[in-house]
């Protein structure tokens, strides 16, 4: 009974452990690369800004705030090719 308990327990764990790996794509050797590459990616995306949001309450013809803009953009270009 002992053994047939230990077996049962053992076959639970493996079939847990597999539906696991199947859902953790981060466990896969051919996911892992690229997961990890593209989490990289979005990181430093993130810390970019793309836009001028006028926080600062001003007001702005569309003039200014399209060369606002067009700096801004710019400048992330710049970031994201160094």
């Amino acid at each position: 009974m002992r053994m047939w308990k230990k077996t049962i327990k053992h076959q639970n764990r493996v079939k847990a452990q597999n539906c696991l790996e199947e859902k953790l794509f981060i466990l896969q050797d051919t996911f892992r690369v690229h997961l990890m590459k593209h989490r990289e990616l979005m990181l430093t995306m993130s810390n970019v800004c793309f836009i001028d949001a006028c926080r600062t309450g001003d007001t702005k013809n569309i003039d200014e705030f399209t060369s606002a803009q067009m700096t801004m953009i710019k400048k992330a270009r710049k970031q994201i090719t160094d």
